[in-house]
């Protein structure tokens, strides 16, 4: 039996540094969340759709390219980019959620270090008492271990679940203000596509492009 809790004392121990880790998913929160967040544009949007013989690369390469011009393609379309995961991190309510977020993270690992101690606690405990222990003491000993290691456990899962909320609290109303911001340009300065470098989408496109009314008439479809 001493062997068996040493053993789940230090898987358990290995198991905790997963917390820890959340720190540092923390600080890459605004990249992450970003690039999931960054609007796509359907398929039929795209004016001049890439040959199937033509990479992604390439077509990110022309897409960049054709910005860089005042008046592009053939329609004197106007397109722009922009990287909106650069944009995040300069943002001043960015960082302040940032610095929020590592803030929460620490007060969770703090939760997790005092259950972490409490555990070993009850290890050390046993571990020196095992020999005169009677049988009813030895097993309510084990019981406490066991539940000690579940709700350790469990910790570690509901952490990573709070620190997903969190972020997700923290940053939706910084990336909605730089969604609309980017729209406010686009429509300001007669943008027909601004691109997002950091995702490879576009983040906006003029709704004159939007051959959506076309194709339900052409599926008769009211």
């Amino acid at each position: 039996m001493k062997k068996q809790i040493i053993l789940l004392g230090l898987s358990l121990y290995l198991g905790s540094t997963a917390l820890v880790g959340c720190k540092e998913k923390a600080n890459t929160a605004a990249n992450e969340t970003t690039t999931s967040t960054a609007p796509v544009a359907n398929k039929e949007e795209n004016p001049t759709p890439a040959p199937e013989n033509v990479t992604t690369a390439d077509t990110t390469s022309q897409l960049v390219a054709a910005a860089e011009k005042p008046a592009t393609a053939s329609k004197g379309q106007k397109f722009g980019y922009i990287n909106s995961a650069d944009l995040l991190k300069i943002m001043p309510e960015a960082k302040k959620a940032d610095a929020s977020l590592n803030a929460y993270v620490r007060g969770l690992e703090n939760q997790f270090g005092s259950l972490q101690r409490d555990y070993q606690k009850q290890i050390a405990d046993y571990q020196a008492q095992e020999k005169t222990m009677v049988d009813a003491v030895r097993q309510t000993k084990i019981k406490t271990i066991t539940d000690l290691e579940q709700k350790m456990q469990q910790s570690q899962v509901s952490a990573q679940q709070q620190i997903a909320q969190k972020r997700e609290s923290l940053f939706k109303p910084i990336l909605d203000k730089a969604e609309r911001a980017i729209k406010a340009v686009g429509k300001e300065n007669s943008y027909d596509y601004i691109f997002d470098t950091s995702s490879g989408s576009f983040i906006y496109a003029d709704e004159g492009h939007n051959v959506m009314p076309l194709v339900k008439a052409k599926l008769n479809i009211k």
